[in-house]
């Protein structure tokens, strides 16, 4: 009879396979966001600045140690990543293009997607570490390895998501420990690489509260992490300008005058923002209430569950879904059965956003260096209305039934965290 594998047989044969996999999707894909990306990192670079942007200067630092050890090696044409204007730093089609028809395209790609690569291997130690069980790490660790949402995001797509979630994941394992400082630390890093992480501030924080110990001890510790994380997340706006940064270098001075959405989100103009506050405020409670478990469980599952709530009713682009992967898997830490609604979730993902796609996502932009039409049927939805829709059900309602059914899997993921279970099965 064979004997199953052990830890580090498994270990080495994941992570083998996996990094196979990421290989070969690295230098194939690209989608026109990865390029812009790095023509900000190569300007910033170039001009000798020392910040660049005032919401994520965490990835831009990390891109830029990278994309300045590449240019050891790599020697790209001066105008490939040409940026007259910082301001308009959204490649268009013909600088795409002109990207894509580059001899070393693949190689550019490959090395674009390596500090994402590296940090994808950090976040596998860190639920190597979270989760205690043997086995149960093991299923923990193919989930990140294998599902498709974290490997489209990253290496197709290719987004720098990776980056926040290994930051989260390091909060939770610091929590685990005991370590409210470095958790105090690596979160608010964790702002300076997605403004999302906002969202579970509050989580955090209430996840620090020790209901054993004095009020007053509990609201110095509160205290102390609300000061040390907002010093580390406004340091960056008030030390970099100083240094001769610009914090407005990329943005267009156009679009902040005429774009309303922050006015619009504070007046709840955004309508489906009302149920999220719903949700959050409940959610809060709940947080105070399971005060008698320990710190990490706490901070990872309402952070599962406010990512729930907030995409239960807000969809807004295919590879933020990347967001919803870490927490629910830390989860598995505490027995929770999340592997089915997992799946479940990843599964209409696909559908929903082949969907929901246009020639950027999943086909056209994605596949420009192989070919230009890689499915060979165009984009989804073209195909949809030409063979689908004339049968009854035109493509939005095929979209509105999708949004509705991911609401629901939201709901069976959050269902499976918040359920109290005694049973070591995590299907």
């Amino acid at each position: 009879m064979q004997r199953p594998l052990n830890n580090r047989q498994f270990l080495v044969l994941a992570l083998g396979a996996a990094v196979l996999l990421r290989f070969l999707l690295m230098p194939f894909f690209a989608h026109v966001d990865l390029f812009s990306e790095y023509r900000r990192v190569y300007y910033v670079l170039e001009q000798g600045l020392y910040f660049d942007n005032a919401h994520r200067p965490i990835v831009y630092y990390i891109e830029m140690l990278f994309a300045w050890v590449s240019k050891l090696f790599v020697d790209a044409p001066p105008a490939l990543f040409d940026l007259p204007d910082p301001t308009q730093s959204v490649a268009s089609l013909t600088d795409y293009g002109f990207f894509l028809n580059d001899p070393q395209v693949f190689r550019y790609l490959f090395i674009f997607k390596l500090p994402y690569f590296l940090f994808d291997l950090g976040v596998v130690w860190m639920i190597w570490k979270f989760v205690d069980n043997p086995t149960h790490r093991k299923i923990a660790v193919l989930l990140w390895l294998f599902n498709p949402v974290t490997l489209f995001a990253t290496y197709i797509f290719g987004r720098f998501e990776v980056i926040s979630l290994f930051f989260l994941a390091a909060t939770a394992l610091q929590l685990k420990h005991d370590n409210n400082l470095s958790a105090c630390i690596l979160f608010a890093l964790s702002l300076h690489c997605r403004e999302i992480n906002l969202l579970f501030a509050p989580f955090f924080l209430l996840a620090l509260i020790d209901f054993k110990d004095a009020w007053l001890r509990n609201l110095f510790v509160v205290g102390f992490a609300s000061i040390t994380i907002a010093v580390i997340l406004i340091l960056p706006s008030w030390l970099w300008p100083k240094l001769g940064g610009d914090l407005s270098l990329f943005v267009d001075p156009r679009a902040t005058h005429s774009n309303d959405a922050f006015n619009k989100l504070l007046s709840l103009g955004y309508y489906w923002f009302y149920p999220v506050i719903i949700g959050l405020a409940s959610l809060a409670i709940y947080a105070w209430e399971i005060g008698d478990r320990a710190h990490a469980e706490r901070f990872v599952i309402t952070s599962a569950i406010a990512l729930f709530i907030y995409f239960g009713f807000n969809v807004h682009s295919v590879h933020y879904a990347a967001w919803l992967t870490i927490f629910p898997i830390l989860c598995i830490q505490y027995q929770k059965r999340v592997v089915l609604p997992f799946v479940v979730f990843s599964a209409a993902w696909i559908i929903l956003w082949l969907l929901k796609t246009d020639g950027g996502v999943f086909t056209l932009f994605l596949a420009a260096p192989l070919s230009s039409d890689f499915i060979g049927m165009g984009y989804f939805p073209g195909w949809y209305n030409q063979h689908i829709a004339p049968r009854g059900l035109d493509l939005h309602q095929a979209i509105q039934i999708m949004r509705a059914l991911f609401l629901v899997i939201m709901g069976f993921f959050a269902y499976r965290v918040l359920q109290r279970n005694t049973e070591v099965r995590t299907s």
